[in-house]
């Protein structure tokens, strides 16, 4: 049978089994109706509306598994439906909640839906071999599972075996309902599901693969593995074959680590894996014997390894330790090496177009005119691209590719006819199993490889290469305060080493190689080495960086600040300084960029005088804080027309020295968690209107406070007095005082000086207006529900 003319259903259709269903229905002439979390999220419906008829015969719809009736609009009219969703979970807070409850009764109403409609003539079940050998019998050489095996519930909730309980309990719970409403079922038991990635997105069992070809700590066990392709295949074959029933084990091999390793070794040389010891000779088996009638043939574990790896290569490159993304902008191109760890983004500075200081340059390039080729991980994903191609000019000017970083040749086309290239990033990664490997490598060998494009083509002026202090200052002499550096130093690689700061080691040689090649080739070569690079985010996601500041200002008030100096700049300055090392003719060689040497206990007191309501580390680590700062040498720098912008403390001294008009607003805050202790209220359109003032009062100079009311927790009555059945901390804040902070209800409550604000011409709001205001907007904006 095919399935011209024939509607089928599909629950789940952006995972990885349902995927692949997808794929082969639509070829063999099925009409899908496909259920996904969100029809509107281009992560889940991409690559499904990619394929061959997905135009024509496909069509996706909105459910949701623990809603009943949910799916009634989609499986009307049906006349097969495949099961495939069900939470793909290891471990949670309630188990029971999260993981099992959702898969049986996800399941059932999927399954009453069905019951209505007597178009349905089968549902097809996917649920997992984990139904099968979950029985406590020792799985020795001896044992084949079949078809007839069942696991033990009770088996695995001793041991805690959430997901394998939640498949057992829905696949009985499936059957049940089945046999009492007459449906035709027939349920699919497969292995550790591997094979080429069709979706955007890592399913648990091809992770689990990836962790195990990283070297994640992983059990040395006995794998029931088998090919997506066969599974989707078996799943149409179980709904076409009219004699079909029941359930089938699917799994092509049994194996185990060692075996897998072995496999992996044969078809990937230089690929750095984990030792796992020799093969066990104890493998359990797993019957093929009723899959066959079905027709199905299970594909070589070779070829289904190295498809995955080849697939992970394509979608998660940092398998193979050397992919990369780059950024090409009107002459120039900008690329990035991506880091060789997977999920560790506080570890890496996702470079490229969608890194930190790429995505400034990215806008400063834009607003100045130029046509920007910009390469990032996936040009497709939004997270990458929204806010780049939401940049002033990027629809008319800037053009997004994908580019292998780490293979040469790679950027040739990129590169051919740009007048110059940034080479932006580099794994920022500071531990790894294999250093070399993963850290230096990547770093030396990416950097090769986009010069070697650049000395191809005569229209390349110049290139600009974003390297770091990291180069510069690990030089093992003593950091002492009469220390200026500048763009003499160099880093010392043995120091490195010796020192294991592998992540500056990999700066230092990269740069290091880099000036090596330009000039054996001729290209004019301008290095740029920022200090600690912070300031306001363009992208999506935390550099390390900014992940720093971001660590202080959420602590919980108890953590310890690490004792350091640190080398800021700002990500504008540092963007700003790559457009001119590119255009200012007479640049030339490396430029040190840092503002300011600050040590931590300054930054957090600076963070505390901008945030007074925040809660911040206690204490510094045992140490001096008056250790000695050095001192980065800006004067360089400053040839190409960068003036640092200061920290918070030195506003004011820049301001005065550089003749500029400065005015600080200095006002109260909004209340967190009641407390006995005074609060200074202040209305934020009083504030807005007072920066407006500061502004067009030629007159308005230095400070102003804007402070409306000094008032304690216990003076909150106005709140109850304004919504009288709005429960305040248990009905019970102003009656019970102990529920706050320790303090007195009585303490000295001190005032704020409203008069200097007085003379910029308006007078603060009450504050029963402004509380008004605020609990009305928190209603409107759907926060508060009273």
């Amino acid at each position: 049978m095919d399935g011209r003319t024939k509607v089928v259903c599909v629950t789940g259709a952006s995972g990885f089994i349902a995927s692949w269903l997808v794929k082969l229905l639509l070829q063999r002439g099925y009409t899908v109706r496909a259920t996904v979390r969100d029809p509107n999220d281009p992560n889940k419906t991409e690559h499904l509306l990619s394929l061959d008829g997905a135009k024509e015969r496909l069509h996706l719809f909105k459910a949701d598994l623990l809603e009943e009736e949910s799916f009634d609009a989609v499986v009307d009219g049906c006349v097969g439906v495949f099961h495939t969703a069900s939470p793909a979970q290891i471990s949670a807070i309630d188990p029971q909640a999260e993981i099992v409850g959702p898969a049986v009764k996800g399941t059932l109403n999927v399954l009453k839906s069905c019951a209505k409609f007597p178009t349905v003539k089968r549902v097809v079940l996917t649920s997992s071999i984990a139904s099968v050998m979950g029985t406590g019998t020792p799985l020795t050489s001896d044992v084949v599972l079949d078809e007839t095996w069942y696991s033990d519930q009770l088996f695995f909730e001793k041991h805690k075996q959430w997901y394998p309980l939640s498949k057992t309990l829905a696949e009985e719970a499936a059957w049940k309902f089945a046999e009492g409403n007459g449906i035709d079922l027939v349920s699919m038991n497969p292995g550790m599901v591997i094979g080429p990635l069709f979706q955007p997105t890592l399913n648990l069992s091809v992770k689990f693969l990836l962790n195990f070809i990283s070297g994640v700590q992983t059990p040395v066990v006995n794998y029931a593995f088998v090919d997506v392709r066969d599974v989707a295949s078996a799943h149409i074959k179980a709904f076409e074959v009219p004699s079909a029933s029941g359930r089938y084990c699917l799994v092509g091999q049994v194996a185990d680590s060692p075996d897998t390793l072995q496999i992996l070794r044969q078809l990937y040389p230089t690929l750095c894996l984990p030792e796992f010891g020799n093969p066990s000779d104890s493998k359990y088996q797993v019957s093929k014997e009723k899959v066959k009638g079905l027709g199905i043939t299970f594909l070589p574990l070779e070829t289904s390894l190295r498809d995955t790896v080849e697939s992970l290569k394509e979608k998660e490159p940092q398998v193979t330790q050397h992919h990369g993304e780059a950024l090409i902008c009107k002459g120039v191109i900008m690329s990035k090496p991506l880091s060789a760890t997977q999920g560790e983004d506080e570890w890496r500075n996702n470079g490229g177009a969608s890194g930190y200081i790429a995505s400034w340059l990215v806008k400063l390039l834009l607003q100045r005119g130029y046509t920007v080729k910009a390469t990032v991980r996936d040009p497709s994903d939004p997270k990458k691209t929204e806010h780049l191609l939401s940049l002033d000019g990027a629809k008319e000017r800037l053009h997004l590719f994908k580019a292998d970083l780490l293979e040469e040749g790679s950027f040739d086309t990129a590169v051919d006819g740009c007048q110059g290239v940034f080479h932006t990033a580099s794994p920022v990664q500071f531990s790894a199993t294999d250093r070399q490997a993963e850290i230096v490598e990547p770093a030396v060998k990416g950097t090769l490889n986009v010069l070697k494009s650049c000395a191809k083509f005569t229209t390349v002026k110049r290139v600009v290469l974003t390297s770091s202090m990291a180069s510069v200052i690990m030089s093992g002499k003593p950091l002492t305060s009469d220390v200026v550096f500048d763009e003499t130093w160099y880093s010392d690689p043995l120091f490195c080493e010796k020192n294991k700061q592998w992540y500056v080691l990999s700066k230092t040689l990269a740069e290091e190689a880099a000036w090596k090649y330009a000039k054996a080739n001729g290209i004019d070569l301008v290095t740029m080495n920022p200090g600690l690079v912070i300031g306001p985010l363009l992208q999506p996601t935390l550099n390390l960086s900014v992940k720093l500041i971001q660590n202080l200002i959420t602590s919980t008030g108890t953590e310890t600040l690490p004792l350091s100096n640190y080398r800021f700049v700002d990500v504008r300055d540092v963007a700003s300084a790559h457009f001119l090392a590119f255009e200012v003719p007479s640049a030339s060689g490396r430029y040190c960029l840092v503002s300011n040497v600050t040590h931590s206990s300054e930054v957090l007191r600076i963070i505390q005088e901008l945030y007074p309501t925040l809660h911040h580390p206690e204490k510094c680590e045992i140490g001096n804080t008056s250790d000695p700062i050095y001192q980065v040498s800006a004067e360089k720098a400053k040839g190409l027309g960068i003036n640092f912008r200061p920290l918070e403390e030195a506003a004011w001294k820049y301001a005065k020295a550089n003749g500029i008009d400065l005015v600080t607003m200095n006002p109260g805050f909004v209340p967190g968690t009641p407390s006995l202790s005074s609060n200074r209220f202040v209305d934020v359109r009083d504030v807005v209107s007072a920066h407006i003032l500061a502004f067009e009062v030629p007159s308005a100079s230095g400070r102003y406070c804007l402070v409306s009311n000094v008032s304690l927790a216990s003076d909150l009555r106005i709140i109850q007095e304004l919504y009288p059945t709005f429960t305040l901390l248990k009905s019970n804040l102003f009656e019970n005082y102990h529920e706050c902070e320790v303090g007195s209800t009585s303490d000295p409550i001190y005032q704020v000086s409203a008069e200097k604000a007085k003379g910029l011409g308006f007078n603060f709001l009450l504050l029963e207006v402004s509380l008004r205001d605020t609990i009305a907007s928190l209603k409107e904006k759907g926060f508060l529900k009273i």
